[in-house]
């Protein structure tokens, strides 16, 4: 029987009660990810280095899914995966959930490698590198979209019928779209996303007590990904607040050198653009300039320095 896992809302409160299981050889990512799912309101997350050693924490703490790499050692990501579906049709008794939902996280993306997967009993995809949202988001569909569970001759696993998705897919327009093509409900999708993903990102360096360099490379993809939908949906004032950092960033000579007090100015701003009547320009404006002149200040001071 099925376990009915927590609600699909994302709240702290609903995820405390569940349990994840982190699988990776790399104890940076594995710290990553941890703090991660902890900062999200995981209540209880276990983790291994490979395989082999996944499966005992599988026997002990029976998780409510799992979060696995693809390239380890003794075994890897697949071949753990094979081991949980295969329980269904041969008891084990390091396995007492064959269903278990099985997230794959990998910079493998190519289709071969992606039916690869499929074929082993992965239920969803993250991509290497990661943004905090990208995992939480995959909780999200295992919650609310759970795939029903098939035994046969063939194939013991979640159904693979759904259509596999790499990377976000919400509002995509060409930027030589018109205005009028990009109405209220499209714009609100795109800062609802943004909301998420920096909400995550803030959480994150809260937990971890500060920006680091982890952090700080994280944070520059979730400005990536900031600009390109704001980009998406003309939302000028997101975009340029965005586009500031990551000129910062690659002025300084990377995301590394930037100073903590800049990156939280910026991910300040954001958060209160997007919780500002979309119709404040003027507010925006007054808020993206600050951020600007924050930015020539910082400059006027290294070249001080340097002189």
């Amino acid at each position: 029987m099925r376990r009915k896992l927590p609600s699909a809302s994302l709240t702290a409160d609903d995820l405390s009660g569940l349990k994840a299981l982190v699988v990776d050889d790399h104890a940076n990512t594995v710290r990553l990810m941890v703090d991660v799912l902890r900062a999200a309101g995981v209540g209880q997350v276990y983790s291994a280095g490979d395989g082999l050693s996944a499966r005992h924490i599988l026997a002990r703490r029976d998780p409510d899914l799992v979060f696995t790499d693809w390239r380890m050692p003794l075994m890897d990501g697949l071949d753990f995966t094979r081991s949980i579906r295969m329980a269904a049709v041969r008891p084990d008794p390091y396995v007492p959930d064959p269903e278990v939902p099985v997230i794959m996280v990998t910079g493998h993306r190519s289709a071969r490698e992606v039916e690869l997967a499929r074929e082993a009993g992965v239920n969803e995809f993250v991509v290497k590198p990661f943004t905090p949202a990208a995992l939480l988001s995959r909780i999200q569909l295992v919650l609310s979209q759970p795939r029903h569970f098939i035994v046969s001759n063939g194939y013991v696993g979640p159904d693979r019928r759904r259509k596999t998705e790499l990377t976000y897919a919400g509002p995509l327009r060409r930027t030589s779209d018109p205005d009028e093509v990009i109405d209220i409900v499209e714009r609100q999708a795109a800062r609802d996303t943004i909301s998420v993903e920096l909400e995550a990102m803030r959480r994150l360096i809260a937990a971890r007590g500060g920006v680091d360099r982890a952090t700080l490379q994280m944070t520059y993809r979730v400005m990536q990904h900031t600009r390109f939908r704001a980009r998406q949906v003309r939302d000028k004032m997101l975009e340029r607040a965005s586009d500031a950092l990551l000129s910062y960033a690659s002025e300084v000579g990377g995301m590394e050198h930037c100073e903590a007090d800049v990156v939280d100015a910026h991910l300040t701003v954001l958060g209160q653009i997007l919780e500002a009547d979309d119709h404040d320009a003027v507010g925006a404006a007054k808020r993206v300039r600050g951020l600007e002149a924050l930015i020539r200040r910082k400059r006027a001071a290294r070249q001080a320095l340097a002189a």
